[in-house]
């Protein structure tokens, strides 16, 4: 099951990000176990640490080495939008997914019924179509082709599969597999 294991790391990192205050000296990874379990995460201190390594080479978290336990949080100069509740399906279906006019990539999908219904909420563009199959529905989008985008596929886990073009389809099936090949024992 990579597509639930992935979904669920995902899902994991951003109910960790949510928990980051957002100024020094931050909270420790073991605060942060306790606060992952009582948003229904059971993880071990290691794990979060390693998520934490991980989550502070791609946003502005910073770790307090001042004293021990470090405490982790965001940074000074991070985004603001990106602390609290931030909203990744919103941001993702707001202008980073929309592709400048007379550019971008056409996009073909297969996606989930409930995920078909968020679209028809927030479409991922201006000229997305959806339609229903015997399961889920097929998705086609003109959309803007760069890591937002691939964010967005990889977050829903099973519930998207690239059908179009076929470079990102392969990059995504490589992505997934690699993922997948980590967790093998």
């Amino acid at each position: 099951m990579p597509f639930a294991t992935t979904r669920a790391t995902l899902s994991r990192q951003w109910a960790l990000l949510r928990q980051l205050p957002s100024r020094s000296p931050g909270v420790t990874s073991a605060e942060l176990v306790w606060r992952l379990r009582d948003v229904g995460f059971n993880v071990s201190k290691r794990t979060v640490e390693r998520d934490l390594n991980e989550l502070s080479l791609i946003f502005a978290l910073e770790r307090n080495d001042k004293s021990i336990p470090f405490g982790w949080h965001w940074s000074a100069n991070a985004l603001g939008e990106l602390r609290g509740n931030f909203d990744l399906q919103g941001y993702l279906r707001g202008e980073s997914l929309q592709p400048v006019p007379g550019e971008g990539m056409e996009m073909q999908a297969w996606v989930s019924d409930s995920l078909a219904r968020q679209l028809r909420q927030t479409p991922l563009s201006a000229d997305m179509q959806l339609t229903a199959l015997e399961q889920g529905h097929r998705l086609r989008a003109t959309v803007e082709d760069g890591w937002a985008l691939r964010w967005w596929v990889l977050s829903q886990g099973d519930g998207v599969v690239v059908e179009q073009p076929l470079g990102l389809r392969d990059e995504i099936a490589r992505t997934l597999s690699n993922a997948a090949a980590q967790y093998q024992v």
